[in-house]
This record gives C-alpha cells, structure tokens and sequence, in this order.
C-alpha cells in the first residue's frame, strides 16, 4: 500500500481528527472462514516479564491473503492478581492446541503441559511443533467475533480449526543430471571477477 493509498483510505472512513480516536491503526482480518498455513509457533516474554507461546496463522487465499492471524493460549496457573486460572480457560487452552496439531498432522506429546513452569511448556510447545515438521502446513481457520462487554471496542476473537487439504509436492527432476561438471580449465579465481 502506498502512502496516497493509506491516505484515501483513512478519506473513505470519513475520519474526523477533531472527533474520532486515532486508534492503532491495525483492522483485524473480517470474520470468515479462511485457509492458512501454520507460520510459526513462538516463545517469548512481554516486557513485564511474562512467559507466552503464540501461534501464527497466514491467510494464503483470497482477499485477505498475506494477513496474519495469532492465537497465544493461556497455561499459567494463575491470574494477574494472583488467583487461581479457571479450570475452563486451562482445559480450552490445552484442547485448542491439540485441535491445532492434529489439523495439521501431528499429536501434541503429553510433555507439552507436564513442565516445572509455564515457560517450560511454552518452550516444549514451540520445540515440539517445529522439529514435527509442521510449519508451512495448510488448515482451515474460522473467525468469529463475540462481544466484549468490558472493552467494546475490542470485541473477542473465536478461533475454529480444521484441517484442509494439503498442496501436492511437485518432483522436478535435476535437468543437468547427466551432464559432467566443468573441468579445471573452467573454474573462476577471485583475479577474474572484475570487482
């Protein structure tokens, strides 16, 4: 997008600066069903310190193709405040990340919720999920918006999984197989590359 096409876009929303907030800029991509592949699983920490492993989804057909999409599951044990995490959130966290895995192939071990802490796991997830081999995977992922009553304006994004079929690997076979490779009178030296 270019600059003239970021500002007639920002005109075509009718943006008034004396009245509307500024916002992030960032639109979320629209409810729908969509066909991703799996991009990445990630461990990291915000800058306060705490642990997540996200999971990232790209839209790989249609409009919206290129859009990223991330879902960071929920394995600490407790809030904030330092209450208890509802058996709910856990149980929906560890389901949801095995729908993932199985929609692309592979049965998350057991070992990825069992760690001294919720970094452990974290890191578990994310080593598991990329030496199975799954990362550029295809899915279906299907987004649905529900209302927040505490923020409004950031309504809840329901993420559905499932499985897609996979692209077909193409087996091109080496056009210059049969031929001899050069000989010594055919090698380069750094003297003859002319910078």
């Amino acid at each position: 997008m270019s600059l003239l096409d970021a500002l007639n876009k920002v005109k075509s929303e009718n943006y008034d600066p004396k009245k509307d907030k500024v916002g992030n800029g960032f639109e979320p991509i629209p409810d729908g069903t969509y066909t991703v592949t799996l991009s990445n699983v990630d461990h990291g920490a915000w800058e306060s310190g705490v642990d997540y492993v996200q999971f990232v989804f790209e839209v790989t057909l249609g409009d919206q193709a290129g859009r990223k999409e991330y879902y960071r599951p929920i394995l600490s044990q407790q809030k904030k405040d330092g209450t208890k995490m509802p058996d709910s959130v856990l149980i929906r966290s560890i389901k949801t990340i095995q729908k993932i895995g199985a929609m692309v192939g592979f049965e998350v071990p057991d070992s990825c919720f069992m760690g001294e802490t919720e970094s452990d796991d974290y890191e578990e997830i994310q080593n598991a999920f990329r030496s199975a081999g799954v990362l550029g995977k295809v899915l279906t992922l299907e987004i649905k918006s529900s209302p927040n009553k505490k923020d409004p304006d950031n309504p809840y994004r329901n993420l559905a999984f499932s499985e897609a079929e996979q692209p077909q690997e193409i087996k091109v076979e080496d056009p210059f197989k049969d031929q001899e490779g050069p000989d010594d009178s055919q090698q380069l030296s750094d003297k003859d590359i002319p910078f």
